[in-house]
């Protein structure tokens, strides 16, 4: 029966399908759209970056959360997309500049000092930046933060972007950033949570979330999905969860310094040899657990840490169990 048809039965334009038989629709093997962080072990455990999804970033004040967005930022631009960044925290050309250090190498960065102060900022070569305005140009755009920061303005703007520059990838740092009115925050909070998680699966992007942690026990130094800050609702929603670590903060002779040890070996990890950790939280890709980074200070940004082979990292973990053992 046509849909014609249908309204003329019934008096009135039918409303859509409520439900569906399963041989109503084919039976697909197409691989789900998604793209790739660039470290092996975390693309292995989330499975990517699927379309439809959100993922959320949280980690204590200079984990690393908008490195690390950067990075996956020119790591998506490298796959052919384009990608839509809200930066609350950082201006503008402050982003532009911690873009292009990340994507040059040691040759191309200059350093000059403030009058003649200890003070010394880092910047890349005239030239370097030229290669640079080409490369992501076209490929980036910034949300303007002199417009409105509402949920709403910010939906339209991404829309917008999407429609016309095929943009599916929108980076958002950070979630409370983004203006709330309503005195029950909580309630708004999830309000935006769900405007977000719809936006992703009705238009098939993926938005990469950072979300800040509550205030916590002074001595805890590594996060659960429960420390998020604000509504239960927006770790409900969201499709991945990771917290970035940073190895120096925790002390030595901490006993979470060494149970983080004893887990990255399991990982395959030297944590000797790591300077951040990923740790997915929660994901419904392939398995939670840790991914050791290493950091280039001077051109700020990550790589994956090299994997211990499987010989030593078995001798280690029966060495660890012996000394546990009580004869």
């Amino acid at each position: 029966m046509t849909e014609e048809e249908k309204t003329k039965i019934l008096g009135k334009k039918p409303t859509p399908d409520l439900f569906y038989r399963l041989d109503d629709y084919k039976y697909s093997d197409v691989p789900k759209q998604r793209v790739l962080s660039g470290i092996r072990e975390l693309d292995y455990k989330t499975k990517g970056f699927e379309m439809g999804c959100i993922t959320i970033w949280t980690g204590f004040t200079n984990a690393g959360k908008t490195t690390v967005m950067t990075m996956l930022a020119k790591k998506t631009i490298d796959q052919g997309e384009r990608v839509f960044f809200f930066n609350g925290e950082q201006t503008k050309e402050d982003f532009k500049n911690n873009l292009y250090i990340q994507s040059s190498k040691n040759k191309d960065i200059v350093t000059k000092q403030y009058m003649n102060s200890c003070i010394f900022d880092t910047f890349i070569t005239k030239e370097k930046a030229i290669e640079l305005e080409n490369k992501y140009g076209n490929k980036i755009y910034i949300y303007n933060n002199e417009a409105p920061r509402n949920i709403n303005t910010l939906l339209y703007a991404m829309e917008e972007l999407r429609k016309t520059q095929k943009i599916k990838i929108f980076f958002l740092d950070n979630f409370m950033q983004i203006d709330m009115k309503n005195e029950n925050i909580y309630q708004e909070q999830t309000e935006i949570m769900e405007k977000l998680r719809t936006f992703a699966i009705n238009k098939k992007v993926h938005i990469h979330l950072v979300a800040h942690p509550r205030k916590i026990e002074r001595f805890q130094t590594r996060l659960t999905l429960y420390d998020i800050a604000g509504s239960s609702n927006i770790v409900n929603k969201a499709y991945n969860i990771i917290s970035i670590l940073r190895v120096d903060t925790i002390k030595q002779e901490n006993k979470d310094y060494e149970k983080l040890e004893k887990e990255l070996l399991q990982e395959g990890y030297d944590i000797k040899e790591t300077s951040t950790v990923l740790e997915v939280l929660k994901t419904k890709g392939q398995k939670c657990g840790l991914v050791a980074l290493k950091y280039n200070n001077q051109l700020k940004t990550y790589t994956e840490a090299s994997k211990i082979p499987s010989e030593i990292i078995e001798k280690n973990i029966y060495k660890n169990k012996q000394e546990v053992l009580p004869w």
